[in-house]
């Protein structure tokens, strides 16, 4: 069976809301939608955006030609659009335009039946014309109305045309296996990913449906022998923090590393455990590195570098520590689950691990344990990274283990 197609649609007028959602969701989405009202306030320059960010995903410009169907859809094309789309109302000569276009840039057309009368006609002569993609919208004003696009996708998709189907009209994590039951082969999902508190979140739910998985809440699972659920809740959450955390920063703490003279590592409870994992590899990996509150551990001194990991960036004990380093001119980064606190006030550097919205109860996994085993995770990757970076061999981090043990 064809993989069905994601596709999220991009609706704010804001440039930078655009990309950071685009980026959020990047990992559950097939195709981006530029909104009409995006495109029409942000124009073709998105278009080059999003080509360059995503290469490797379809990027739809949800044009709603209209008249001058090769005119208007040309340079979209020509931007890295894969598809356009044109009114179904417009007429066979303004279609036949779009598909031209779409034609001489080895790109796609998608018919909008969104107020066709007669759908089921439309469809035929579009499909005729090139055509590839049939799109069943309810616009948002009919859905304020109360109406679906259930029927109208069904009797779409029993005509038996070679073509795709696109279906867009308030579908949610309620509907969308209806979605797919129906036949739809693309599935436009906005506003049940951007307003979300956590659109990654979201996006990974409707992936998780799309694709026939269970998404009931931990507690209504069937519990296996081997408790797969359970680590597939986990998995699935800690993939979700790290899809959201900046792909930047690995680089910016490798060179903070190696800039330090010496590096010292604190935390709390469990996020003083991760502080401990992080230590040791850091030792391995050969540099000089202390944990805070050992009684082997040297004062900090100007030059030094000291890493905190903290959740919140409130802990009163860490905010004291992150004062001292301070008084003596230690460069300080704060590792965190919070965009602003009084540590992160304090540090040179920042690093949020996922989005703050990303941290809500979680239950089956309590008590700051997202944070934990992402940051945890963050940093086994980094250490990945930077012994790929510099050429460290295993066998040479084997020579500093401990022998004493």
């Amino acid at each position: 069976m064809a993989k069905h197609l994601i596709q999220l649609a991009l609706d704010s007028l804001n440039y930078d809301q655009t990309m950071s959602l685009a980026e959020q969701a990047e990992p559950y989405i097939d195709i981006f939608e530029i909104g009409t009202p995006c495109i029409k306030f942000n124009g073709i320059e998105l278009v080059k955006a999003l080509r360059a960010k995503f290469p490797n995903k379809l990027i739809l410009v949800d044009l709603k030609t209209m008249d001058a169907g090769e005119y208007e859809a040309t340079p979209f094309y020509a931007a890295g659009a894969d598809i356009c789309t044109v009114l179904g109302v417009s007429g066979l000569d303004t279609i036949a335009g779009v598909v031209k276009a779409a034609k001489a840039h080895h790109a796609e057309a998608q018919v909008d039946l969104i107020n066709v009368e007669d759908k089921l006609s439309c469809a035929k002569a579009a499909a005729e014309l090139g055509v590839r993609i049939i799109g069943v919208h309810t616009g948002l004003d009919a859905q304020a109305a109360g109406q679906t696009p259930f029927a109208d996708l069904e009797n779409i998709t029993g005509l038996g045309l070679k073509v795709r189907v696109s279906v867009a009209g308030g579908i949610n994590e309620s509907t969308v296996q209806q979605v797919v039951k129906s036949g739809a082969d693309i599935i436009v999902v906005g506003a049940a990913i951007y307003g979300a508190p956590s659109p990654a979140e979201a996006a990974r739910k409707i992936r998780q449906l799309v694709e026939g998985k269970s998404n009931a809440p931990i507690n209504q699972l069937a519990e296996g022998k081997n408790g797969s659920p359970h680590q597939q809740l986990i998995l699935d959450k800690l993939s979700s923090i790290l899809s959201a955390t900046e792909d930047s920063y690995p680089e910016i703490l490798t060179i903070m590393l190696d800039r330090a003279k010496r590096i010292f590592v604190s935390g709390a409870g469990r996020s003083g455990l991760v502080c401990r994992f992080f230590a040791m590899r850091l030792m391995h990996s050969g540099y000089e590195v202390y944990v805070v509150g050992e009684i082997v551990t040297p004062s900090i001194k100007k030059g030094d570098l000291l890493i905190i990991i903290s959740g919140s960036g409130e802990t009163e004990q860490l905010i004291s520590f992150a004062k001292k380093a301070r008084e003596v001119g230690a460069q300080i980064v704060l590792i965190t689950a919070k965009s602003s606190s009084t540590i992160g006030d304090i540090a040179d550097e920042v690093l949020q691990i996922g989005n703050s919205d990303q941290y809500v109860k979680v239950e089956g996994m309590p008590m700051g344990t997202v944070f934990e085993l992402s940051t945890l995770s963050f940093l086994e990757a980094l250490v990945s990274y930077l012994i790929h970076e510099k050429g460290i061999e295993e066998e040479v981090m084997r020579t500093r283990h401990a022998n004493l043990e």
